[in-house]
Order: C-alpha cells, then structure tokens, then sequence
C-alpha cells in the first residue's frame, strides 16, 4: 500500500517543464529515425554552411552582413521546413491525437514537439557564426551579444511557428511541402539582396518588411563592426534601430504563432 502511495506521489510532482522536456526528448530521438526531417536539418545548413566558407573574404562590414544573411536563410531551410514536415507527419499518423488524451496540456504538447527544432536554429546559428568569424569576420560587441542572443532565439521560434502555421493551411504532406516553398523563396531573396551594397535605400527598407528579414540587419548591427543594412530615418536619435530589428522579429513571430493557434489541427481532414 505504501509502494503505490508512494508511486501516486511521485506521479503528482512531476512538474510541467519536466514533461515538456521528456517530450522534447522524445521527439529528438524521433527526429534522428525519421530520415526525410533529419535530411532536411543536416543537409541546409551543410549547405549553406560551405558556401559561406568558401565565399570570397570581404571587409568586417560586409562579412557582418554575411553572419546575419547565413542565419536566416538555414534556419529558413532547415527548422520552418523541418516544422511544416513534424506537424503534418504527426498530424497524418494521429499522433497528436492520442497525445492530446494524456496528461500533457495542449500547450505543454506544442512545446514538447518543438522544442528541439528550436534549439537546432540557435545551434545553427551559432554555426554560421563560428564559419564566418573562423574567416576573419567580426563577434558581436559586449553590447552587442544580449540583443544578438534574444534575435536568434526569437527568430528560431518565429520560423518554426510559421512552419506549424503552413502545416495548418495544408491537408497532406505532399501540400505541405508545396505550401511552404512561396514563403521560403521569399525570406532567403529578401535576406540576400539585404546585402547587396548598391541596392537602393527605399528598396532595403521595403526588405525589412519581409517576414523575419530584419534579423540579418540585427545580426550585422550587434557585431564588433556595427555595420547597419537599412537607414531607419524616422525613428533616427528617437529609437535604436536595434529596438526596432527586434520589435519586427516579435511582430512577426507573434503573428505566426497567432496563424499557427487559428490554423491548428489535431487531426487529419476527413
């Protein structure tokens, strides 16, 4: 009798963050066994990680630009892909379905699920920074690495909202994969032409607009070389531009994770 008391007790401490994390854990492994998603996180920033190193050195600015352009166009490619395909696979095979029966909330369930893919855009970010300061490019500033830390983190969610969001407008995988192309083409041209030095001004600041793109402005404006894509001449001596490359990452995370909540489904469509 004490064994079970003991037992239901131990069952009842389990706290929320403890099962969001096993979940996590749980999803990692599947990751690893689902070769499709797994293919989808390695090869992206493999990719995009030897172009980057193979890319002719520049000057500290322009390898600055470079940093914040590889950051967003992996996690692009890799977590907002990779999360179209986990939430349509788990939403195809009723997975989410006969999770959403146990004792995990909805929400602790959503974070569980996507986490991992979170942390996969930080380290990948990371990774683009290593390469890049590896050939000469500048770190972020003391300053520099709070506001740098908070855009990666919050573009790695953002991305990966988007991606439950399309996975949303989707009824099957193949459509899924289909649906996320438009958005995916758009960010990695946006955060391309960011850096192009010749571009005209009023072009860049109609970039800044594109969904996620002010985080490679961001990135450059955090390094040691303080280098800024994009005049901001409204808010100029008013706002820091930095506070302003933050505040469009938030809105357009908090849209995706609004779209993602209206678009979610727990099962497939009949």
């Amino acid at each position: 009798m004490s064994t079970l008391t003991t037992n239901a007790r131990q069952r009842r401490t389990v706290t929320p963050a403890q099962r969001v994390l096993r979940l996590a854990r749980f999803e990692t492994q599947m990751l690893v066994k689902q070769r499709t998603t797994l293919l989808t996180l390695l090869s992206g920033p493999l990719a995009i990680l030897f172009l980057v190193s193979v890319t002719p050195g520049g000057s500290p600015e322009a390898l600055a630009a470079l940093i914040g352009m590889g950051v967003v166009v992996v996690m692009a490619v890799t977590s907002h892909l990779a999360a179209v395909m986990l939430t349509v696979n788990r939403r195809e095979a009723q997975v989410l379905k006969r999770l959403r029966t146990s004792e995990l909330s909805s929400g602790e369930l959503v974070a569980g699920m996507y986490l991992p893919l979170v942390v996969v855009g930080v380290v990948e970010a990371f990774a683009v920074l290593a390469v890049v300061v590896g050939r000469g490019g500048p770190l972020p500033d003391a300053l520099g690495w709070a506001p740098w830390l908070a855009g990666v983190a919050i573009a790695s969610v953002g991305f990966v909202a988007a991606g439950a969001a399309i996975a949303g407008m989707a009824g099957n995988a193949e459509k899924a994969n289909w649906a996320a192309v438009p958005l995916l083409f758009l960010i990695a041209a946006a955060a391309n032409m960011l850096t192009v030095p010749v571009l005209p001004e009023a072009m860049r600041q109609v970039l800044l607009l594109v969904p996620f793109t002010s985080a490679v402005d961001l990135l450059a404006r955090t390094s040691s070389a303080g280098v800024g894509l994009v005049e901001l001449p409204v808010v100029a001596g008013v706002v820091s531009p930095v506070l302003v490359d933050l505040a469009l990452l938030l809105a357009w995370t908090a849209v995706s994770v609004w779209l993602a909540r209206r678009l979610w489904r727990w099962e497939p469509r009949g």
